[in-house]
């Protein structure tokens, strides 16, 4: 029984894990989806739940669309902040919770995995965002069209 247990301990933390480093790009949307929702929510009307999916969808539009397009370097910069620190602030609580309930460590090493969680996170969440724009101009640029980005990263 004890076996079964910690085998499913273990799959539980990895599916988080995966869960977490999937998730983290969509981390901005999400906060955006619960602020609005909330305020609509306090304002009394009742259709908090579709603002909060709409604000999500627009929040993660735009901002790949911005940075996709983008030719300015401070643009993507800035855009790409906004998706990082929502996911490294995601990253740190994730890592620094798991932390403190698998073994019973000082603050100290507690700190240290929490914020090697955010840097690990945000810098998954910097790779999607990649990953997204250099398919989208692979692809442009294979089929014989010029393309509208910056060569620049």
């Amino acid at each position: 029984m004890l076996a079964i247990a910690l085998i499913l301990g273990l799959v539980s933390v990895g599916l988080l894990g995966r869960a977490v480093f999937k998730l983290a790009v969509h981390a901005l949307p999400f906060f955006v989806a619960v602020t609005v929702g909330m305020t609509v929510l306090n304002a009394g009307l009742g259709v908090a739940i579709l603002a909060g999916i709409t604000a999500a969808v627009f929040t993660l539009m735009i901002g790949r669309a911005l940075f996709a397009s983008s030719t300015s370097l401070l643009l993507r910069g800035l855009v790409a902040a906004a998706f990082l620190i929502p996911a490294a602030m995601a990253g740190r609580q994730v890592a620094f919770g798991a932390a403190a309930l698998i073994a019973e460590l000082s603050p100290f090493w507690r700190e240290i995995i929490g914020w090697s969680g955010a840097l690990l996170v945000a810098g998954y969440a910097l790779q999607q965002l990649l990953h997204n724009d250099l398919s989208r101009r692979l692809q442009s640029t294979q089929d014989g069209d010029q393309s509208l980005h910056s060569s620049r990263l």
